[in-house]
Parts: C-alpha cells; sequence; structure tokens
C-alpha cells in the first residue's frame, strides 16, 4: 500500500490529463495499422502489424486463422500494442513519439449487432476489401481492452496512461540521471 501511495506522490497526475488522453486519440486516429506483441500458445512473443479500428475506447482487428497473432490471441489473452510516429516525421530516434498499452483480447462473434456494427465502420475506414473478408469464415474480430498505457512525446515528455477513455495521465519525471563524471 505504502509502494502505490509512493508511486502517486512521485508522479503526480496532470491538471492536462483530459488534454493529453485526447492528444493521444488524435494521434492514433491518424494510424491504419498497428504493431501486436503477442505470446505463441507455447509462451514466445511474436511480433506482427495489423489493421485496426479505434472504437469507444477499445482496438478491433479483423484478422484470419491463417495469421500466427490470431491463434496467438486465441490461446493467450494478454498482448501489447504500439503506435509509432512515421520515421520520417521523427527527427530523433530516440524520441520517437509512440503511445504504447497492454491489451486483453476477446472475440466477437458474428451473431452479435457489435460484430455486424464495428465490420461496417471497418468497410468505412479500409474500403470494399471488407466486403470479400467479412464472408471469409477463417476471419475472426478481436477486441482488445487496452489498460496501463504509455505515452512518449520526446525527451522528458513520457506520460503513464490509463487506457484511453480515463482522463488520466502521469508524467514519468523521474529516471534519467546523468553518470557521474567524478566517479569512474
Amino acid at each position: 500500500m505504502s509502494e502505490h501511495k509512493a508511486t502517486q506522490t512521485e508522479h503526480p497526475k496532470t491538471d492536462d490529463g483530459a488534454d493529453l488522453v485526447a492528444e493521444v486519440r488524435d494521434f492514433i486516429a491518424t494510424r491504419r495499422l498497428l504493431n501486436l506483441a503477442s505470446l505463441t500458445p507455447d509462451g514466445y512473443p511474436h511480433a506482427s502489424t495489423a489493421p485496426f479500428l479505434a472504437a469507444d475506447g477499445n482496438f478491433y482487428l479483423f484478422i484470419s486463422d491463417l495469421s500466427e497473432h490470431a491463434a496467438n490471441l486465441k490461446a493467450h489473452r494478454k498482448a501489447s500494442v504500439i503506435f509509432n510516429a512515421d520515421e520520417a516525421d521523427t527527427r530523433q530516434a530516440f524520441a520517437r513519439l509512440r503511445v504504447t498499452f497492454n491489451v486483453e483480447a476477446g472475440m466477437i462473434g458474428r451473431e452479435l449487432p457489435l460484430w455486424r456494427e464495428r465490420i461496417e465502420q471497418l468497410r468505412e475506414k479500409f474500403g470494399p476489401v471488407m466486403d470479400h473478408l467479412k464472408n471469409l469464415e477463417d476471419f475472426h474480430l478481436f477486441e482488445l481492452k487496452p489498460s496501463a498505457g504509455r505515452y512518449v512525446k520526446g525527451f522528458g515528455q513520457a506520460y503513464a496512461l490509463e487506457g484511453l477513455e480515463k482522463h488520466v495521465a502521469l508524467h514519468l519525471k523521474d529516471g534519467h540521471r546523468e553518470k557521474d563524471s567524478d566517479a569512474a
């Protein structure tokens, strides 16, 4: 309990939490792909990329059983996602703008109204290819619910997030220290 209080004291909530969460949402809205870190059935990490939809504070993937990440999400619900700024727009690679979230995955059944709603939204985002993909039985709609996250805007501008719905951002100021030049 004292550790939790200490963390809150060291990293107080910013007054601009709602603004930072809005920035994160706006940034994610400019992306068409997310990078996914999932676990294989044997527990090995697997990195992949997938088209996604962000809606109601969650991320949605419409992916095939032929993809390794679909099998992984079925075997292990916990995963991680990252959204990166384009390399061409990044002046300093060490300070690249990025957003990461831990997520918990679940499948949305085709019989549910939410499935039809999200498929239509995916069609609006990705076009008529969805008319074909939605009829393929090996494709499934996954809902990724974000929890703890991190928003890095640059050096000294890292913020801890609590999903996309909570207007909470903790400025992470501690951590970078220069090596003592006298002690060598």
